[in-house]
């Protein structure tokens, strides 16, 4: 899955787009408050941070080697927790 792929998975779930940030490109413009995945350059490869982040912290930070893999996250993550849903 890629994070194109992501942003249509959870649109047509009814997730608002207020809820999450995909490296800039879809959802929010920002990441403050929300779950959040950004990609950064690691010492060989590209990482995949998945994280939520309030109040200018991030919490729950878990990194991926793989796009795939950050996305299964997300998706998974908002499909256990409802109250991400438009209601």
């Amino acid at each position: 899955m890629t994070i194109r792929e992501l942003n249509n998975e959870l649109k047509k779930s009814g997730v608002s787009e207020n809820k999450y940030f995909l490296h800039g490109l879809f959802g929010s413009t920002d990441d403050d408050n929300k779950v959040a995945l950004t990609i950064k350059k690691g010492q060989n490869t590209d990482e995949y941070e998945v994280y939520y982040k309030e109040l200018g912290e991030k919490h729950s930070s878990r990194t991926f080697n793989t796009e795939a893999e950050a996305c299964e996250y997300i998706l998974n993550k908002f499909k256990k927790n409802t109250r991400f849903f438009n209601p």
